[in-house]
């Protein structure tokens, strides 16, 4: 039994795909999925096809919609914000240089920006002893983080990121 269930669903799905008809007798008018009763007029409709064209809301007025696929956007052009970003990343990197007194060679790896929150990645050195005394050496990179307004770095927030990201105690 269960395995007649998928083909019972299948079965009733394929009936709403089906032709409708048309059936008039006695002064009346209706539509069913079978074939009307012996003595009325019956006309067969096809399911209504995708329309080609739709009304705009309220204005009446129809507009064609395109059958093709439209046209590629073009490339972008060379004066997108990438260079407003880079350059605010920049300016993070430069107070997070002379705040935190990373080596003059510091870069950032990535950036990103979130509002006005501008978010770089800075590998860093670092050097640590353990409990047994085994010095050990390597970089780990690290995120920083600084508060634009008005393309000008806000200290006072920056500041407040970068207690946040354990940089300032």
């Amino acid at each position: 039994m269960k395995k007649l269930l998928p083909f019972v669903l299948l079965a009733s799905l394929c009936s709403l795909a089906s032709a409708i008809q048309r059936c008039e007798g006695g002064g009346r008018v209706w539509y069913q999925d079978m074939a009307c009763p012996a003595g009325s007029n019956s006309t067969s409709m096809a399911p209504a096809a995708p329309l080609q064209s739709a009304p705009l809301s309220g204005s009446g007025r129809v507009i064609s919609l395109p059958q093709e696929p439209s046209q590629p956007l073009p490339a972008p052009s060379s004066h997108l914000p990438t260079a407003v970003y880079e350059r605010e990343a920049r300016m993070c990197l430069d107070w997070y240089k002379k705040e935190m007194q990373l080596p003059l060679d510091a870069m950032y790896l990535d950036y990103t920006k979130d509002r006005r929150v501008v978010t770089i990645t800075i590998p860093v050195r670092y050097s640590a002893t353990n409990q047994w005394g085994i010095a050990s050496e390597g970089s780990a990179n690290k995120q920083a983080s600084c508060e634009i307004h008005n393309d000008r770095l806000d200290d006072a927030w920056t500041r407040i990121h970068a207690k946040r990201g354990g940089w300032l105690q």
